[in-house]
């Protein structure tokens, strides 16, 4: 059964994506999952309040420059968009966690968001396992929340 965070997730990552950094996406079925070698970019943000948790989001580094471009309104050869790749990843993992906490708990309960930051890809076998996977510009993406 899926908890309160993972439902949110899967209704407010894909919107996010499109409305921030207008990225469409759709969600990968399990056959679609990448099964080569994969060595994706991840963050991580931990949250307080009524309910305490965390969430992941691993991209594919390729993701990262065009993340960037598209929420900073430049074009993806600029060297900008290069070195604010994982910063335009994070600031996005802000915004679904933020979302979603509203969209599972409402408007009503106060959560304190701790900055996100960068993961090792070590963890990232254990989350492919459970997490919710979307495909972005063709490039594959997994959100995993948990305790």
């Amino acid at each position: 059964m899926k908890n309160e965070m993972t439902q949110a997730m899967e209704i407010v990552a894909p919107r996010i994506l499109e409305e921030s950094a207008f990225l469409f996406s759709e969600r990968l079925e399990i056959a679609d999952e990448p099964k080569a070698f994969w060595n994706p970019v991840g963050v991580e943000l931990f949250w307080e309040g009524p309910s305490n948790g965390r969430m992941r989001l691993w991209a594919d580094p390729e993701l990262l420059t065009v993340l960037a471009a598209n929420m900073l309104g430049i074009e993806e050869t600029d060297p900008v968009c290069a070195s604010k790749g994982l910063d335009a990843l994070k600031e996005t993992l802000n915004m679904i966690v933020g979302n979603c906490l509203t969209e599972a708990w409402g408007p009503g309960p106060v959560f304190q968001l701790h900055i996100p930051d960068a993961v090792d890809s070590s963890g990232f076998a254990l989350d492919r396992e459970s997490g919710f996977w979307l495909s972005a510009e063709g490039r594959p993406m997994l959100l995993w929340s948990g305790d």
